[in-house]
């Protein structure tokens, strides 16, 4: 292992790094870090037993700060699909930071649940259970797009003139998520099963993609929209109790675990199993539970790469650093649960003082400015990660993820992307899908 004040310096400069990048509308730290290395190497520009550490501390800063962007920006990830319309309802009525200490209050409890659980319960419980649920990930991935469908309960079926008009009115916001989740399939197996994009960009080949389903898609939401710049109030009050913060904590930790321990499970999707579980009510539990939900999501799925008797590789991050390095030893397991409450703690204190300056200065922004930039960068790195073709599969995304917006439906259908595909290689129907697309 490197020595403690190497340690040290790169956990903090992946704090810094993620922390400047993270409260940025339309950046994800996935792919921040992966043009990092794309461009610089890591050989060269840091000791490669370093980077797992760099890494933590981008990603925790990322769970954390990324909370700036989701309510005052409107833009998130797939996996805060589930807080932006509470924090939107905070944002209108001037409480923005409000919503983001919200958030910070269920960030700090899922790292508290994560370390605990790395600690003290995660390396004796995870394995035997990895290994006797493991097999069934297929039925899993299933049942948990079923429960996304069926969740999402006919509407607006009591506005129309005729019984036809009615039935589709009921039916069009759920005919359009079917539609998107498909649409966004039929896109990820072509981009996961083809020569579109250049094999040298094998990490990779996934970004343009989900840049335009979540990120690009919200940045030019916000361009079309232009929303109006409303006065926010800077007080450090919240509006709950503790009984709510417990239960969105068990909550969150549960959709978090279960996102972060099994394969293309996302952050959005665990959290809307474990809402429906834990019976979830209330704008602030729901917000809290997010924190907690994203922190275990990225700190948890990351952190798995390093427990010695299990090491899985989850998430973008996690794939990206086993290719350059995988820790080896039981110290660094530990020093890893120290770097994530040191990167927390700095995480949480960037967090709490940039809202409190964009709540005071926040009718004096200008989002739509802000979003041109977002969008010219977020070409710009799909470009380089993936070339020309990636710029493609980016606008083709992006108009899925406007669709999405049109429908009135979950953006989360989007992830369509990426399970579809899974769901058609696990079931070995590979060979027959490229067959029916023409493509072999």
């Amino acid at each position: 292992m490197i020595p403690l004040s190497d340690l040290l310096l790169w956990s903090f400069a992946g704090v810094l790094f993620g922390s400047l990048i993270s409260w940025i509308p339309g950046f994800h730290i996935f792919n921040i870090m992966a043009l990092l290395v794309a461009v610089f190497g890591v050989g060269e520009l840091m000791p490669v037993q370093a980077f797992p550490f760099f890494a933590i501390g981008a990603i925790v800063a990322y769970a954390f700060v990324s909370a700036i962007s989701s309510v005052y920006f409107s833009v998130a990830d797939e996996s805060a699909v589930f807080l932006l319309f509470p924090t939107q309802r905070y944002l209108l009525l001037g409480r923005g930071h409000e919503a983001v200490l919200l958030y910070l209050i269920g960030a700090v409890a899922g790292t508290l649940v994560l370390v605990l659980g790395a600690l003290f319960i995660f390396p004796k419980v995870l394995p035997p259970i990895y290994q006797a649920t493991s097999p069934y990930i297929t039925y899993f991935l299933v049942a948990i797009v079923v429960f996304m469908f069926m969740s999402e309960w006919p509407k607006e079926g009591d506005r129309g003139k005729t019984p036809l008009q009615r039935l589709w009115l009921a039916w069009r916001q759920i005919l359009g998520g079917i539609l998107v989740f498909f649409i966004s399939g039929i896109l990820g197996f072509i981009v996961m099963n083809t020569n579109l994009l250049p094999t040298t960009s094998a990490y990779t080949r996934l970004t343009p993609m989900f840049i335009g389903f979540f990120g690009m898609s919200w940045v030019l939401l916000n361009i079309l929209s232009n929303p109006p710049m409303l006065e926010q109030v800077p007080e450090d009050k919240v509006e709950s109790s503790i009984y709510n913060a417990l239960k969105a904590t068990f909550g969150g930790a549960l959709g978090g675990t279960i996102a972060a321990v099994y394969p293309i499970i996302t952050g959005g999707m665990g959290a809307l199993v474990a809402g429906h579980m834990t019976s979830q009510r209330g704008d602030d539990a729901f917000i809290i539970s997010q924190g907690v939900n994203r922190v275990i999501y990225y700190v948890g799925a990351f952190t798995l790469l390093f427990l010695p008797n299990l090491r899985l590789t989850r998430g973008a991050a996690a794939w990206l650093v086993s290719s350059v390095y995988t820790p080896k030893s039981y110290s660094e397991y530990l020093a890893a649960m120290g770097v994530i409450l040191l990167s927390a703690g700095i995480s949480f204190l960037f967090t709490y003082y940039l809202s409190k300056f964009i709540a005071r200065s926040f009718n004096v922004l200008h989002i739509k400015k802000l979003s041109y930039i977002v969008a010219v960068v977020l070409v710009v790195i799909s470009y380089l990660l993936t070339g020309p073709m990636g710029v493609v599969v980016l606008f083709v995304s992006t108009a899925i993820g406007m669709m999405a917006a049109a429908f009135n439906t979950r953006r989360s259908y989007c992830l369509g992307g990426l399970v579809l595909p899974v769901l058609i290689s696990m079931t070995g129907h590979t060979g027959y899908f490229m067959h029916l697309l023409g493509l072999g």
